[in-house]
């Protein structure tokens, strides 16, 4: 329904003309799609669905890992897939909610909301190595927030008052646990090297693991508060991607760059189109480009001019939004899924290919949600209100191994790099 509203309000803006948030002219690629074969090659029947984005987290071998909230509400479901959609094992939890999975090291790590917990799974058997009720044993209330590098998670969570960071070793025990700044939750958690990144709804906050400790670095108080009354957008919820140069990149209704000595590097000033009923996330291509939907797809530079908006929709109801950011591929391909369609567009802006209901395909996907590429180059995206998981084929090129080309930076989710 979210994706069908987006579609329908990109018809009131249709007759607009392009602009540039840097003040050029952007290149507007015309249409040119080789319509390849991208059949799909299987689908696995869920047995439950959701409204829910889910985002796979994908390990070496292409075995495909998501958990899901189950219709009862009350427990959450994890599935593995190996990479020919064949089931490979369930593991149930108590749980109210839960949030994407993180794949490393052999192991899947899945949190839950009510009780906030989190349980680190065997990948190959899918037997529960061991779990943290942070409920039981902190009193945190909130769902956690994962990150994980240094061979270490990183998790974000807190009581009613204060939020709190921790870290664990892969095998459960803590290391450091560290009361947090504000009485606000953490939105996010992003992980490079021994930083941490993560925002609430007044500041973006620099913390550095030190080993037995970690310590405050900074606090960057997000621009544009209102006095008062907070009203802050959901953009807010969004993942902080980190460029090559180790800037941290975020969006409200504008785009922040933030370096890591917590200095204001840029803002780049997003107009209405940007923010009307379909917000995008924001991912980096290996350059440091920007790439953000806006009903279609826009790369900018870090100035904020636009090198090209993409130009695919027709004016018909069944559109593209690009209402997620893409994913990239090591050809810096972009992919995306929406409703009644899976999309490619090349990295000059042109669109490489779709399938959707006017070339015999779509209408039956459903609301397809953000696909993830597997290794080999085929396409997955779990469609929750259908209940199944499909795969399609692919170009044959895997996920971007540099700039920050998913949602959660890599195959594994593990928001870091």
């Amino acid at each position: 329904m979210k994706k069908l509203i987006n579609s329908v309000l990109m018809l009131a803006i249709a007759a607009l003309l392009l602009s540039s948030c840097g003040g050029k002219d952007p290149i507007v690629p015309s249409p040119d799609p080789d319509n390849g074969k991208h059949e799909v090659l299987w689908t696995y029947d869920i047995g439950f669905g959701g409204l829910a984005d889910i985002l796979p987290a994908v390990d070496e071998n292409d075995n495909i890992y998501f958990s899901m909230l189950k219709e009862d509400g009350a427990s959450v479901s994890t599935v593995a897939l190996d990479k020919n959609g064949a089931q490979i094992w369930v593991n149930e939890v108590e749980g109210q909610g839960t949030d994407k999975v993180t794949y490393a090291g052999g192991k899947v790590y899945v949190v839950t909301d009510e009780p906030s917990a989190i349980y680190c799974i065997d990948a190959s058997s899918g037997n529960t190595i061991w779990s943290k009720d942070l409920r039981a044993d902190y009193d945190f209330e909130w769902m956690p927030k994962l990150a994980y590098n240094n061979n270490k998670l990183y998790v974000s969570s807190g009581q009613f008052f204060y939020g709190y960071l921790m870290a664990l070793d892969t095998d459960g025990n803590e290391l450091w646990v560290k009361q947090g700044p504000t009485m606000g939750a953490s939105f996010n958690l992003s992980v490079i090297d021994n930083q941490l990144y993560f925002m609430d709804d007044m500041y973006l906050f620099r913390y550095d693991d030190k080993g037995s400790t970690c310590d405050s670095v900074w606090a960057y108080k997000l621009p544009n508060l209102k006095n008062g009354n907070r009203d802050r957008s959901l953009i807010t919820l969004f993942d902080l991607p980190i460029g090559a140069e180790g800037n941290i990149y975020f969006r409200e209704e504008n785009i922040t760059i933030v370096s890591p000595g917590g200095d204001l590097v840029n803002t780049i000033n997003l107009d209405a189109s940007y923010n009307e009923g379909y917000a995008s996330n924001i991912l980096l291509t290996s350059n440091n480009d920007i790439i953000i939907g806006k009903g279609n797809l826009v790369k900018m530079d870090n100035n904020g001019n636009v090198v090209w908006e993409s130009d695919i929709n027709d004016g018909l109801i069944i559109n593209p939004s690009f209402s997620t950011a893409p994913v990239i591929s090591s050809n810096d391909n972009l992919y995306d899924a929406q409703l009644f369609g899976l999309y490619c567009v090349k990295s000059s802006g042109n669109l490489d290919w779709k399938v959707n209901s006017e070339n015999g395909g779509g209408i039956e996907y459903g609301n397809l949600h953000m696909p993830v590429l597997t290794h080999d180059g085929n396409i997955i995206s779990v469609s929750t209100e259908q209940k199944v998981v499909r795969c399609f084929k692919g170009d044959g090129k895997g996920l971007a191994s540099s700039g920050w080309p998913k949602p959660y930076g890599d195959y594994g989710n593990t928001s870091s790099k």
